[in-house]
C-alpha cells in the first residue's frame, strides 16, 4: 500500500495511527526533524508519524449530539467488574433489560453514559484498548476502575462526536 506524505497542518485533520483502534492501516505520514538525542534533527534525522484515513471531525456535520450510547454498568453481584457496551436505546432501558435475566441476582446500575455517533464502533475501540482487563473474550466485562473506564470512554468517544 502506498502512503502519502502530508504536512503537519494537514495531519491535524486525521487520527494518529497509534490512537486508532479500528485496525485501519496507515494512509498518511509526516516527517519532522528528530528530537531524539541519538539521532538529532540537526544531523538530518527525521521522525515519521503515521495517520489513518479517518478524519478527526468525521461526525462534526451531523445534527444533534449523537444517535447511540456507550455505557458503563456495574452490578453488586459482580464486584470489581464493569460492563462496557453500546446501545441505540437509553442506557437505563438497557440496564433494565440486562437485569431481567434469571441468572442475574441483582440489578445493573448505570455508572456512566456517553452519547455519540456510531457507538458500536466506539465500543469496539474501547474494548481493544481494555483488552488486557477483559474478564472473558466473549463478554463485555472488565476489571478496571470506574474512573479509568470513564477516561477511556471519553478519550475514544471524542472521535465519535
Amino acid at each position: 500500500m502506498k502512503l502519502t506524505r502530508i504536512s503537519k497542518s494537514e495531519a491535524k485533520n486525521f487520527i494518529l495511527l497509534k490512537e486508532d483502534f479500528t485496525d485501519n492501516p496507515p494512509k498518511y505520514f509526516t516527517l519532522t526533524p528528530s528530537n531524539d538525542p541519538k539521532y538529532p534533527g540537526s544531523n538530518g534525522w527525521e521522525d515519521v508519524t503515521y495517520y489513518t484515513g479517518r478524519k478527526v471531525d468525521l461526525y462534526a456535520n451531523r445534527e444533534g449530539d449523537g444517535d447511540s450510547w456507550v455505557y458503563i454498568l456495574s452490578n453488586p453481584s459482580i464486584p470489581n467488574q464493569l460492563k462496557i457496551g453500546s446501545t441505540q436505546k437509553n442506557p437505563d432501558i438497557r440496564a433494565k433489560q440486562l437485569s431481567r435475566g434469571t441468572g442475574v441476582p441483582t440489578k445493573f446500575r448505570v455508572e456512566f453514559a456517553f452519547k455519540c455517533f456510531n457507538a458500536e464502533s466506539c465500543e469496539k475501540e474501547i474494548h481493544k484498548v481494555l483488552k488486557d482487563c477483559r474478564v472473558n473474550k466473549d463478554r463485555e466485562f472488565f476489571l478496571v476502575s470506574l474512573q479509568e473506564a470513564q477516561d477511556i470512554v471519553k478519550k475514544i468517544g471524542k472521535k465519535y462526536l
